[in-house]
């Protein structure tokens, strides 16, 4: 049976993006609930392009087709960065399902370029691929994020695709390690964990975008969830579907009643701003988990409706979700929009209006 109430949230947010698809650039966080984008996207223009395309997937308006295209064109320039963790994150939702979408070999091999580039950034040594990119610079050649997470599906697609074993020993090599280093006893996780990256040799957690090293910063635990849950789908094995399950019932434990995580599990006081964004990228996880799991499934469904009825802007704002925060330590988009936060929010939509109509294979 569907859920009238998903149907109209998903509409209304297709009908904002919509209404932004003469934006130049590549829109990534709001300021004073205004977009800023960027030239090249950064690293959140995949988000922007995969918004496009799941427009052009629910409505066969050749618009979201056209922008999503044309958003394309420059930015599989990027596929051959050299130093950049996210590229997994920037090709998933742009090229890879543009290649699903259009059968165009142009978004393949870009792809592909991007899981090459990805894979030759692996250390060796450490067993990880470093979290450099958009915080540049050599310090974080041997600072493993758990976001990188997200970026290994690229590598198990390219190598399925390609043939080449090599793409897996290295989403595979790159995952124990974060799942040895990243995921505490008790289900939370570390933003950054730290190697020497000549030695290989474990440093100690350490965070950037968290309260402290100790804490669990929450988008953080959702990157966790998602990536995991995606890995696990991708065929990496049981320790990913574990650390997915653990990672969740973490997140479900330490919620607030009213399902919107504030953006550190450990800044629960009076003032701490919320984060929509990590609230959407975990929903997406808990429904991806909770396919054969009823329990699951019904807490991706509620999380969802929270966002939905707390979170989602009103029509004529400039993004789908309110109430995200980017970076509090340094100051960045506190209580704002993110578009990484507006796209998972749609993907979570097309999932379970797809589980709900018989759809989803």
């Amino acid at each position: 049976m569907s859920e009238p109430w998903a149907e109209a949230a998903l509409a209304r947010a297709l009908d904002c993006v919509a209404s932004r698809l003469g934006t130049v650039g590549y829109p990534h966080v709001t300021r004073n609930s205004r977009w800023v984008t960027s030239r090249d996207g950064s690293w959140t223009g995949g988000f922007w392009i995969g918004l496009c395309w799941a427009g052009y997937e629910e409505r066969r308006d050749e618009r979201f087709r056209s922008v999503a295209q044309r958003a394309l064109e420059p930015f599989v320039g990027r596929a051959s960065e050299a130093r950049n963790h996210d590229l997994g994150m920037m090709f998933c939702p742009s090229a890879v399902k543009g290649f699903r979408v259009t059968g165009d070999p142009r978004y393949r091999g870009a792809a592909l370029r991007a899981a090459s580039s990805l894979a030759a950034q692996f250390n060796e040594e450490g067993r990880f691929i470093p979290g450099w990119g958009a915080f540049g610079g050599d310090d974080w050649s041997g600072a493993v994020l758990v976001d990188t997470l997200m970026s290994l599906p690229l590598l198990l697609w390219a190598a399925a695709e390609s043939g080449e074993g090599r793409f897996r020993d290295v989403a595979l090599a790159h995952g124990a390690t974060s799942l040895s280093h990243h995921f505490r006893q008790g289900g939370s996780t570390v933003h950054v964990y730290r190697f020497d990256p000549t030695t290989g040799t474990p440093i100690g957690p350490g965070t950037y975008q968290g309260k402290s090293p100790t804490s669990c910063w929450s988008r953080g635990q959702a990157w966790a969830i998602t990536g995991c849950a995606q890995l696990a789908r991708l065929g990496a094995g049981e320790p990913y579907l574990e650390a997915a399950h653990r990672a969740a019932s973490y997140y479900l434990d330490h919620l607030p009643s009213d399902q919107l995580p504030f953006w550190d599990f450990d800044a629960t006081g009076p003032g701490e701003p919320k984060d929509s964004a990590a609230a959407a990228i975990a929903s997406y996880g808990l429904l991806l988990l909770g396919e054969n799991e009823p329990s699951l499934w019904e807490a991706g469904v509620k999380c969802l409706r929270a966002l939905a009825e707390g979170a989602q802007a009103p029509r004529g704002h400039e993004a789908v979700l309110l109430h995200a925060t980017v970076d509090l330590p340094h100051g960045i988009g506190i209580d704002e929009s993110t578009i990484y936060g507006d796209y998972f929010f749609v993907r979570a939509l097309q999932h379970l209006n797809k589980k709900s109509s018989g759809q989803l294979k």
